[in-house]
């Protein structure tokens, strides 16, 4: 009897949708297309989390924990402990989701009372975790630039857009006292999308000309405001392509 209910709010929510968008054709398809999109989405997403029907999240396959200790590093996105984030699976938004990022093993885990869930990453559009946006790419002839398929940490959204890939792998060492230690390395790609394209950013020297059509007033711009490569590499990356995009 519930879930009939449900399924009739559903499709009310649904009808005015579709009436709205009847009202709306007269204007540009472009437009159109797009707000129609974003409110189905944003319906269905209501429509799941009000009926709590978020069963279509735990098909994936069972999480196994990692069993040793890390002297140093951790294999997940800023904390090991689970927070709750949002995540675009299988097309549907779903908020409120109590989730971690392995970066390790480049998957997202979604928690329950008693299950531990790897979704399926090809049905993983995007998620956002601790207020941090990441989006799915699937390397191909635009992005063969890039280290992988897989999740990327989109920094700055504008006309373009900055990414960085946080690559973390684990190394064992055996101590003096023949103790086998565990650690987590890591290192970090960042990524210039640019007109559909992704360039690898290795130097100052190698940003610059990727902006080369303001390449003075860049260059002024990171000199004006101490902006470092080496020593603080995120926030000069993020701070000189958004002045670049806001001048374009």
């Amino acid at each position: 009897m519930k879930s009939a209910k449900s399924l009739i709010i559903f499709l009310v929510i649904l009808n005015s949708l579709f009436y709205a968008a009847n009202k709306l054709v007269a204007q540009d398809s472009a437009a159109l297309h797009w707000a129609y999109n974003n409110a189905l989405l944003n319906t269905t997403a209501v429509y799941h989390h009000s009926f709590g029907s978020q069963g279509a999240l735990y098909n994936g396959r069972q999480y196994n924990e990692y069993r040793m200790k890390f002297k140093e590093g951790d294999p997940y996105f800023q904390s090991f402990i689970p927070a709750v984030g949002k995540v675009i699976y299988g097309g549907v938004l779903y908020d409120s989701v109590l989730m971690r990022y392995d970066e390790v093993k480049d998957e997202l885990i979604i928690h329950d009372h008693l299950r531990r869930i790897q979704l399926l990453k090809e049905k993983v559009t995007s998620f956002n975790l601790f207020n941090n946006d990441f989006i799915n790419i699937e390397k191909n002839n635009l992005s063969n630039k890039l280290l992988s398929s897989g999740f990327y940490h989109l920094l700055y959204k504008g006309k373009i857009c900055l990414l960085k890939k946080q690559v973390k792998s684990l190394r064992e060492e055996i101590s003096a006292n023949i103790e086998l230690l565990h650690f987590v390395q890591e290192r970090d790609y960042y990524y210039l999308k640019k007109e559909d394209e992704f360039f690898l950013i290795k130097s100052k020297g190698n940003l610059i000309a990727l902006l080369e059509d303001k390449k003075k007033e860049v260059q002024l711009f990171i000199k004006t405001n101490n902006l470092n490569f080496k020593s603080d590499r995120q926030n000069m990356l993020t701070k000189t392509i958004a002045y670049y995009d806001s001048i374009k």
